[in-house]
């Protein structure tokens, strides 16, 4: 279904704040913190990075690793088969950018390099809980500028889950067969009638993710997208969670001087299209939670 291997769309980036940085600061007032969902969009696009000369797209589905136990595919400081971290909470922090530099712990997007893997702001700060966790996007994505420039880059990794506007009346499919019609049996389920019925979507889905890396090559900018294919069930993923952990190599890539990322996406959903099918509108959106570049110096 990859459909960026056709044509380039460059991605917005993602980046994200600190549970310790005021969000008032960050944002005014209680912008992308709404209860409606479609409100919480954040699409900011960096003009110089929407307009940089565009490479061929690197198809890396097939290389990419989407658990965190296989980390030591791409990280050659991890032993082989054998994961350092006891969770990705360390992995977060130890590996964070803000870490790296102090350039990341500012605005709406450091909350992508604080080392906050999963939900859990509303801990913290109730009032926050959509903003302080992560970054929502709908597919047209969204870009993010560094103040400085990378040497040369080893891993990426993107940890990250997909959602909807789930709490709405949907057409389920049951999976069982209507023995009189043999076509597959629906029901029609509405949180305030059937509140004990999972409404929180994904079913069987197919997420293609184009992720932008943008460098500098002499004072022009240039555009290095990877597309990867993530493909969600009713299973949880990445080892027992809900949530995606994306890394690719970028040893053999040769690039430096890194400027900034963008994040776009497409989706394939059963539930989103069936629901489209009987004129109910399901919006699909991705959270990005943290957003790494292992072992990179910046100046």
């Amino acid at each position: 279904m990859n459909k960026f291997k056709k044509y380039l769309l460059v991605l917005p980036v993602v980046i994200i704040t600190s549970c310790g940085t005021s969000i008032n600061y960050l944002v005014p007032g209680n912008k992308y913190n709404s209860p409606v969902f479609t409100e919480n969009y954040y699409s900011h696009w960096d003009s110089e990075l929407k307009n940089a000369r565009k490479e061929q797209v690197k198809d890396v589905t097939d290389s990419a690793i989407t658990k965190f136990s296989d980390l030591y595919k791409i990280d050659r400081n991890v032993d082989t088969g054998v994961v350092s971290f006891d969770d990705w909470d360390e992995y977060g922090a130890a590996y964070k950018m803000n870490s790296l530099d102090d350039s990341f712990k500012y605005g709406y997007q450091s909350k992508l390099f604080d080392g906050q893997m999963v939900c859990g702001a509303q801990n913290y700060h109730p009032e926050y809980a959509y903003q302080l966790g992560r970054i929502q996007t709908d597919s047209k994505g969204f870009s993010v500028r560094f103040a400085k420039e990378s040497d040369d880059l080893h891993y990426f990794v993107l940890q990250f889950k997909a959602s909807t506007n789930n709490q709405i009346a949907c057409w389920y499919d049951t999976g069982e067969i209507d023995p009189d019609t043999g076509e597959h049996m629906l029901i029609f389920s509405d949180p305030k009638t059937n509140p004990n019925h999972d409404h929180n979507i994904m079913h069987n889905s197919t997420v293609s993710l184009l992720i932008t890396l943008y460098t500098k090559e002499g004072s022009k900018i240039v555009a290095h997208p990877y597309s990867a294919e993530v493909a969600f069930d009713n299973k949880y993923t990445n080892d027992g969670h809900h949530y995606v952990f994306l890394g690719f190599d970028l040893e053999s890539e040769g690039l430096t001087r890194c400027v900034g990322a963008s994040f776009q996406f497409e989706v394939e959903d059963e539930l989103v299209n069936l629901n489209k099918e009987k004129g109910i509108d399901i919006d699909y959106a991705l959270f990005l939670y943290e957003m790494f570049l292992p072992y990179t110096y910046w100046h």
